[in-house]
C-alpha cells in the first residue's frame, strides 16, 4: 500500500494514504552513501559539541543523535514542498539525493559547535578530522547506530527528497500480484554480484557497470590461452604462468634466436637438443679463445706496469743527483757571500782609521800653532 513516510527518532512510521501497493526500491548504492554521511555527521557532530574524550562524546550521542534526526525530518520536509513547486522549471536537473542531505548535515554540525569553539572560531583543532575518524569507527564498531536502522533512514530521506523517482521506485499497483511481478523486472531491485568472492549488492540498473569494473570477473586469457582468470589477476598470470607468454629460449645466450610461447619450451629444448649442444660447445670454444687473448693483454700490462716503474725509479735517481748538485751549489755560493761580507767589513774600518788620523793631523797642526804664539808673547 502507498504510504507517506514520515522520520521520527530513528524510526518509520507510515500511514496509509490509499489502497495502493507501492515498490519500495531505491538505489543500494545512493541510500549506503546515505547511511555512510549520517553516521559521519553524527560523529562529526559530537566532537564539535565536546571536544573532548571519548566518553563525552558517548555521553551526549543520544541527545545530538535526537536533535539531527528532528532537523532532519525538518529540513528535508521543507525541501521536498520546495521542490514540488520547482520541479516542471527544473525538470532537466539531476540533483544527488546524498549532496542535499549532506549540505543540511552540514548546516546541524556547525550549530553544534561548543562555546570555546565560537569563540576562538580563528583557531582550528589540527586533529578534528582524526577525531571524527575514530569516533565513526567506534561508532561502526560497537554498533551504537545499526547499520540496518540507519539504512532505513537513508531510504525515508531518499524518497522524500528524489521528488523525480530518479533513486527510488514508487510505482503504485491496485494488485499485490502486479507489485511482486514488477518486482522482478523493476530497474532498482538488488541484485547480489554473481562473482566469486565478490558479494556486493547493487540496484539491477548498474548491473553493467559493476560487471565491467568487478575485480572478481572471470575473463579469457588477454594472450589467449585455455584458462579464465579473474580480472585482478590477470595482469599477473599474463605476466608470469601463461603457458602463451613468449619467452626467448634458455640457450639464447650461446646462440639460439627462438621465441616462443612458454608452454613450447619443453617441446622445443627436446626438438633441438642437438643445435643447443653444438652452439654450447661453439660457446665454450670462443670463450676459450677470448679467457687466451685476455691473459696475453693481462701479460702485456704488467709488462708495462714493470716498465713504468723502473723507469720512475731512474728518474728518482737523476732526481736526487740534480738535488744533491744543486745542494752543493748553494753551500758555495753561502760561503762566497759569507767572504762578502767580511770584506765589507774591512773596508768600512779602513775608512774609519783614515778619518781618525785625518783628525790627529788637525788637532797636531792646532797644538804647534798654539805653542808658536805662546812663545811670541813672551
Amino acid at each position: 500500500m502507498a504510504t507517506e513516510t514520515i522520520v521520527t527518532g530513528d524510526q518509520m512510521q507510515e500511514s496509509s494514504s490509499s489502497e495502493l501497493f507501492e515498490c519500495d526500491f531505491c538505489d543500494v548504492e545512493e541510500v549506503k552513501r546515505l547511511s555512510h554521511a549520517l553516521l559521519v555527521a553524527l560523529a562529526a557532530a559530537c566532537v564539535e559539541k565536546t571536544s573532548g574524550t571519548l566518553s563525552q562524546r558517548v555521553a551526549v550521542l543520544p541527545g545530538v543523535k535526537k536533535e539531527m534526526l528532528e532537523y532532519l525530518n525538518q529540513q528535508s520536509q521543507t525541501y521536498a514542498n520546495s521542490s514540488s513547486s520547482l520541479q516542471r522549471s527544473n525538470s532537466l536537473q539531476v540533483t544527488y539525493p546524498t549532496h542535499i542531505v549532506k549540505d543540511m548535515l552540514e548546516t546541524f554540525i556547525k550549530s553544534k559547535r561548543n562555546m570555546f569553539s565560537r569563540v576562538s572560531g580563528i583557531v582550528i583543532d589540527a586533529h578534528k578530522g582524526e577525531k571524527i575518524d575514530d569516533f565513526v569507527h567506534e561508532l561502526d564498531q560497537t554498533d551504537m547506530w545499526l547499520a540496518g536502522r540507519r539504512e532505513v533512514l537513508a531510504k525515508a530521506l531518499l524518497k522524500r527528497i528524489d521528488q523525480k523517482k530518479t533513486y527510488h521506485c514508487g510505482m503504485r499497483f491496485e494488485i499485490e500480484d502486479e507489485l511482486d511481478k514488477h518486482k522482478t523486472s523493476c530497474v532498482l531491485r538488488p541484485i547480489t554480484c554473481p562473482n566469486e568472492g565478490c558479494g556486493d549488492v547493487f540496484s539491477a540498473l548498474h548491473v553493467d557497470a559493476h560487471d565491467a569494473s568487478c575485480v572478481y570477473k572471470l575473463l579469457p586469457c588477454f594472450l589467449e590461452c585455455e584458462s579464465s582468470v579473474q580480472r585482478k589477476e590477470m595482469e599477473n598470470h599474463c605476466a608470469t604462468v601463461c603457458p602463451m607468454k613468449k619467452i626467448k629460449c634458455p640457450y639464447h645466450t650461446v646462440g639460439c634466436p627462438h621465441v616462443m610461447a612458454q608452454g613450447l619450451l619443453e617441446s622445443h629444448c627436446t626438438e633441438y637438443v642437438g643445435q643447443h649442444l653444438l652452439e654450447t660447445l661453439q660457446h665454450v670454444q670462443n670463450h676459450d679463445v677470448a679467457l687466451q687473448a685476455h691473459a696475453q693483454s693481462l701479460l702485456f700490462v704488467e709488462k708495462a706496469v714493470q716498465l713504468a716503474q723502473r723507469s720512475e725509479a731512474v728518474s728518482v735517481g737523476n732526481m736526487n743527483v740534480t738535488v744533491k748538485e744543486q745542494e752543493n751549489r748553494v753551500k758555495l755560493l753561502e760561503v762566497e757571500v759569507k767572504k762578502l761580507k767580511e770584506n765589507l767589513k774591512a773596508t768600512d774600518v779602513s775608512a774609519e782609521v783614515l778619518q781618525l788620523m785625518r783628525e790627529l793631523r788637525n788637532l797636531q797642526k792646532q797644538v804647534e800653532s798654539l805653542s808658536s804664539s805662546s812663545q811670541s808673547a813672551r
